[in-house]
């Protein structure tokens, strides 16, 4: 077991992470993470923090910053979140939202294929539909007013309409 106040070789953070050695490397040639030292066998050490500021990377990364967004806004001395980290956070929320309620189309879509009682489903009212207002999503633009003749699917909805 790894004690707090020791340092960790890269092979027990990789290990206690599960990320591999070459993302170690690349996120130190990044600047995010350093070595303290070099044990006897020529092997990075890290200060007993690393695994925090690692965490702190992952969970940027899971929420759409890229490496030099997290590189420009974590303090190199903590590895945590430093100066500019709210604004950038703030574009990175609406976007993290934007994801997820596209995420929720695709699930709604995919729920209504797998149930759907019509024998042709690239027949499916309901379904082409959701191809209209996909249409009209990639051309940055909404759904006609007043063209409520098929509805398209949203979340939740899991049967044709009529």
């Amino acid at each position: 077991m790894i004690r707090s106040s020791q340092v960790l070789t890269i092979a027990e953070v990789v290990a206690a992470t599960k990320l591999p050695t070459s993302t170690l490397r690349f996120y130190e040639r990044e600047g995010l993470i350093t070595s303290v030292a070099r044990d006897g066998a020529g092997r990075r050490v890290y200060a007993p923090d690393i695994l925090a500021r690692l965490a702190v990377v992952e969970l940027a990364k899971q929420a759409g910053f890229t490496i030099a967004e997290v590189s420009g806004c974590v303090d190199a001395e903590t590895g945590m979140p430093g100066r500019g980290w709210r604004e950038l956070a703030e574009a990175k929320l609406v976007e993290l939202e934007a994801r997820i309620a596209e995420a929720e189309r695709a699930r709604a879509v995919l729920t209504h294929a797998l149930e759907c009682p019509d024998p042709s489903f690239g027949e499916c009212p309901v379904f082409r539909g959701s191809v209209r207002a996909q249409i009209s999503a990639m051309r940055g633009r909404t759904t006609p007013p007043g063209d409520s003749s098929v509805r398209p699917l949203s979340p939740g909805v899991r049967k044709t309409q009529n």
